[in-house]
């Protein structure tokens, strides 16, 4: 096995924690709309992709003019528990920052699009005070954890709720620079607690994807994710979890040559 880093993960090990140059890619670089080519991977890890308006992309090159960039936001919301306030909140927010458009998402999330670099500070710190956050909602590390729809259907569904909800905070990265550069809030930590014994400084190779589903219901699609935690219910009660592992293991569907490779593991 090579010990050279890809250049992915030659950006990870030396982004000071996923800040890079993000800070001076918002508050600096005025003559683009986006951030700069490292920071397109970093911002990722906060939540976020870079996107451009296609249908401008052939106009604006005649014109001699950047891409027309954008950015969508997507938020960690384990099993998509959301308060009507914070549903609310979310609205408001799209409707004053982005195209006053949200997008349920598959894994019980919500995105918004639209979103100019310089919307990204008040837009995250509106979220900030709704006590939602877009942490590690994409990027090389764990995606938001999904759960049997819904909490309110029962006292166990609500305690598989909670669940998701401590997997996710178990499992976010200990850097806290998406308040270094997001919020601007006090520094209250000391950065040797960012020392993070899981991510290390590379995160992981690719995303991971955790479910957690009640039987006989499948509704998160279990099978699908990286990890699935089945419950064992015995007389109403939570007992424990059954276990599956590996999801679709990166496949393309119907490609010869990713089953040939699974065929060698």
């Amino acid at each position: 096995m090579s010990d050279k880093l890809s250049p992915v993960e030659y950006i990870k090990t030396k982004s000071d924690g996923l800040r890079g140059t993000l800070k001076e890619s918002i508050d600096l670089d005025n003559h683009t709309g986006n951030v700069r080519p490292d920071d397109e991977t970093l911002v990722k890890f906060h939540g976020m992709y870079v996107q451009d308006d296609r249908d401008r992309r052939a106009e604006r090159a005649l014109k001699k003019l950047d891409k027309l960039y954008s950015f969508m936001i997507r938020l960690r919301i384990p099993g998509g528990e959301i308060t009507a306030d914070q549903w609310l909140a979310t609205h408001e927010i799209s409707e004053k920052y982005g195209t006053g458009t949200l997008k349920i998402t598959t894994r019980q999330t919500v995105q918004l699009h639209g979103l100019l670099k310089h919307q990204l500070r008040p837009t995250i710190q509106s979220f900030d005070k709704a006590k939602l956050d877009s942490i590690a909602a994409c990027g090389d590390v764990n995606r938001n954890v999904i759960a049997s729809s819904h909490p309110q259907l029962s006292p166990l569904h609500k305690e598989i709720h909670n669940y998701a909800d401590k997997i996710s905070k178990l499992l976010l990265p200990k850097t806290q620079s998406y308040y270094d550069v997001f919020i601007d809030g006090e520094k209250i930590y000391e950065r040797s607690s960012e020392a993070d014994p899981l991510y290390e400084d590379r995160y992981l190779p690719r995303k991971f994807k955790i479910a957690i589903a009640i039987p006989p219901s499948n509704d998160v699609d279990l099978f699908t994710n990286d990890l699935g935690l089945i419950a064992i219910i015995e007389n109403n009660q939570l007992k424990g979890f059954n276990i599956v592992v590996g999801g679709g293991l990166g496949t393309t569907h119907g490609n010869r040559k990713y089953l040939s490779k699974i065929r060698k593991c």
